[in-house]
């Protein structure tokens, strides 16, 4: 017997023409699901009750990332790998505007499989598990995903919410033995961001996607500069909510169980003063030791600093009394730092402060 819908849950009728809709072409996208460009869209957004507050923007950004969690738990993975292709993850991997077809991104499955030029006949394989299992299959997990999620008015959602610079889970193949960054100021504004990170290699891996963010300015012009054992790797991208990202490719492809350092600086350009927060999301696999430093202008020292962890960007806003655990001491010269241990993916790690 088939099981019953619980309460509230959304159709997986209707999720899969959204989910259908959404891959076509150039593939899911913020824009696409706010002005109801593609068929069945509007269904989606109309399935997720977000709290209230969120802007249409907010919600969709949540919806994709619920998408992209789904999509990482299907455990058929010839399903899973049509499943990311058609949602263009990892977003570096079909990046380029060749993958604006959805059979283009089929098509590349299949010459990776084959090693062989790969046509629109070649694709057809692909395009037989999306209709006949992935796409039926994701829909009956999101429905049930969204019914958790709506429930306590739509508490749930908080989870993806994506308050700073929305990227899509890339899951590369790598984790972090150790990340270090470094963030500087003149007066109130940021200046730039030095980070240093050692990483683990849990398959072939050879390149790391930096993600710059002002967090006052998103449309700042940020600048990703490589340091040490990596380079640029093509131009910047633009993300969604603000911020860039560029490709940094290591000098060579790594292999299983190898360890690699490398590092790079983000100049903000930005002359707009500092949000009094900075963050680290967490994109590899794991990050087994983080240190988050900031060099304060001794001119400009905040009165109360304190160090987050958290799952969603709006979470940690309450200033803690004086005396809490939480709470750093600025050096008179501006310094402070905070280490971070066994830093789990897709969460947040940071300070915060009040001038």
């Amino acid at each position: 017997m088939d099981s019953q819908p619980v309460a509230g849950e959304p159709s997986a009728e209707l999720l899969e023409a959204a989910l259908r809709g959404l891959v076509k072409d150039s593939g899911p996208s913020v824009r696409k699901l706010v002005q109801n460009e593609g068929e069945g869209t509007r269904a989606i957004m109309a399935a997720a009750s977000t709290p209230s507050t969120w802007s249409e923007e907010e919600k969709a950004t949540a919806i994709l990332a619920t998408i992209a969690a789904a999509i990482e738990e299907l455990r058929n993975p010839r399903w899973k790998r049509t499943t990311q292709a058609a949602f263009r993850i990892p977003a570096q991997r079909f990046r380029a505007a060749e993958f604006d077809s959805l059979t283009a991104r089929w098509r590349d499955l299949a010459r990776e499989d084959d090693e062989q030029e790969a046509n629109e006949d070649a694709a057809d394989r692909y395009r037989g598990y999306w209709r006949n299992s992935a796409a039926p299959n994701l829909a009956r997990a999101l429905a049930v995903r969204f019914a958790e999620l709506n429930a306590n008015n739509g508490e749930g959602w908080r989870t993806y919410r994506r308050d700073e610079s929305s990227y899509a889970p890339t899951m590369l193949p790598l984790s972090f033995e150790r990340s270090e960054m470094l963030y500087q100021f003149e007066g109130r504004r940021g200046v730039k961001s030095t980070n240093c990170r050692w990483l683990f290699a849990h398959g072939p891996v050879e390149y790391y996607e930096a993600v710059g963010w002002y967090y006052s300015d998103p449309d700042a012009n940020v600048e990703i500069i490589p340091r040490a054992n990596c380079e640029l790797d093509g131009d910047y991208a633009t993300l969604p909510q603000g911020g860039r990202t560029g490709r940094l490719r290591f000098s060579h492809k790594l292999k299983v169980g190898e360890r690699y350092y490398f590092s790079y600086e983000t100049h903000f350009n930005s002359e707009k003063e500092c949000r009094p927060t900075i963050l680290n999301e967490v994109r590899g696999l794991r990050t087994d030791v983080m240190i988050v430093r900031a060099q304060f202008d001794a001119q400009a020292v905040p009165q109360r600093c304190w160090y987050f962890d958290v799952s969603v960007q709006s979470q940690g806003w309450q200033v803690p009394p004086a005396g809490a655990s939480e709470v750093l001491e600025v050096a008179s010269n501006g310094y402070v730092d905070h280490e971070f241990r066994n830093c789990q993916h897709g969460r947040k790690y940071g300070l915060r402060w009040t001038w």
